[in-house]
């Protein structure tokens, strides 16, 4: 059975949990046929990794901003620097990305091109097409996405794998990382949800249809496959 660190970045958006539950339950959720043991942690109350081995870490999205560079960010992006040589894999999902990205160098911004809410589609690169994260991946796939953060410069040794014109979509570094900036955890009832509040709130929504998502969660299938 595969040993899997869930690292809980911070609490959806209130009235999306009181719903649906949380992205840690998402992706247990999406996992629940892949005989993976989770270990749920939340650093932003003082939770911490430990010695144990894992054999993959994922990393949720957050409220919060990677900048911000409060102490448990801090934290976790030197945990992530501690294991770059090990054979744990990490999954970083939209600021767990960014966080994987700062942590080696990369810069995470306010996106210049607004927000992404709702469903986009994305182009795999050349090397995302041969990429076994992206297997199964048809090129301009739609996927979810709800930020208004991205990697606006990737680390040296980072190679891009999914792009849009909104900025970089997806990235690996040390072989043993990978960032995806949407959300392959979101159904399309809770991406209804967060576009629901976050127009209420004035957030503008560049495409207010919002496709079904065929193949995003088959991110974190061929993400749990990666691992040998």
């Amino acid at each position: 059975m595969k040993d899997i660190l869930i690292i809980d970045c911070g609490p959806s958006l209130a009235e999306v949990t009181k719903v649906f539950g949380s992205a840690p339950e998402w992706i247990m959720n999406c996992l629940n046929e892949t005989k993976c043991n989770f270990t749920w942690i939340k650093p932003y109350d003082g939770d911490q990794i430990g010695k144990k081995h894992y054999d993959a870490w994922i990393i949720t999205g957050s409220p919060r901003s990677v900048y911000e560079n409060e102490d448990w960010m801090l934290y976790v992006e030197k945990e992530l620097r501690l294991i770059k040589s090990s054979d744990t894999l990490v999954l970083g999902i939209c600021f767990g990305s960014q966080l994987i990205a700062k942590a080696f160098g990369g810069k995470v911004q306010l996106n210049p091109n607004g927000w992404e809410l709702g469903a986009y589609s994305i182009e795999l690169t050349d090397i995302g097409k041969q990429n076994p994260l992206f297997l199964g991946f048809a090129n301009n796939e739609i996927v979810y996405e709800s930020h208004q953060d991205c990697v606006t410069q990737l680390p040296d040794d980072a190679i891009e794998l999914a792009k849009n014109k909104k900025g970089n979509q997806s990235f690996t570094v040390y072989n043993n990382f990978y960032g995806v900036q949407f959300h392959p955890e979101f159904s399309l009832d809770i991406i209804k949800k967060y576009v629901s509040i976050r127009k209420a709130k004035g957030v503008p929504v560049d495409d207010p249809s919002i496709p079904e998502s065929i193949n995003g969660k088959l991110i974190l299938f061929n993400f749990i496959k990666l691992i040998k």
